[in-house]
């Protein structure tokens, strides 16, 4: 078991910023509305070539789960990725953030992971290196790992984002950070900024508490 030099805070901030960015643009590419969701403390990605995550914010941990199909080896149990953690956190891990990464093997449903990390809003350890982890499914959250400005570079080339979606992915994002968990009201003049199929862009970001008044 080792620390690993990631951020507890950009990584949720980025995450944050990720996901609301993928809210705002979801609607213009429907398509893609695989690829970000929040489910309560849960954050999933999936980029559609093979590699999955969730990572669970609880309010005292976070733990990180990746599966690579091209790195996983079906013969671990994924909780040879938690040797180490304190039994509080294996059980969140199973609880949460292990039941997103479900796979039938052989007829027994199990979680299968191909790398993990986990750890308090302090500090974050794994046991593998940090560099482990991104080869075997950590690059899913490179941009996530990014500060705001450079992150939001990547996201308007990726989506096509406007300068005016822009300023309001910024907008939500200040919102979301300092909400404190509660629900947060779209004004009308930020749903005419989410173009496309409106209903998606209001799925996602209901899934981050805003909500249409």
């Amino acid at each position: 078991m080792m620390e690993i030099n990631i951020s507890p805070k950009q990584l949720y901030e980025g995450c944050i910023q990720a996901a609301i960015a993928h809210a705002v643009a979801v609607g213009m590419y429907p398509e893609l509305n695989y690829e970000h969701s929040w489910d309560g403390i849960n954050y999933s990605m999936n980029d559609s070539q093979g590699c999955r995550a969730t990572i669970t914010f609880h309010a005292d941990y976070i733990i990180a789960v990746f599966q690579d199909i091209h790195k996983v080896d079906w013969n671990i149990d994924a909780l040879n990725f938690f040797d180490g953690a304190s039994e509080e956190i294996i059980q969140i891990a199973n609880n949460e953030a292990l039941q997103y990464v479900l796979e039938d093997v052989e007829g027994a449903i199990k979680p299968v992971i191909s790398t993990a990390f986990w750890g308090t809003w302090e500090q974050l350890k794994s046991v593998q290196s940090l560099d482990e982890i991104i080869e075997n499914g950590g690059y899913i959250i490179r941009s996530q790992l990014l500060s705001y400005h450079v992150a939001m570079d990547e996201w308007r080339d990726y989506y096509n984002l406007d300068t005016q979606q822009i300023t309001l992915i910024q907008k939500l994002f200040d919102q979301k950070i300092n909400s404190n968990g509660e629900r947060l009201a779209l004004e009308d003049d930020e749903i005419q900024l989410l173009y496309g199929d409106l209903e998606e862009c209001l799925v996602s970001l209901g899934e981050l508490k805003f909500f249409k008044k």
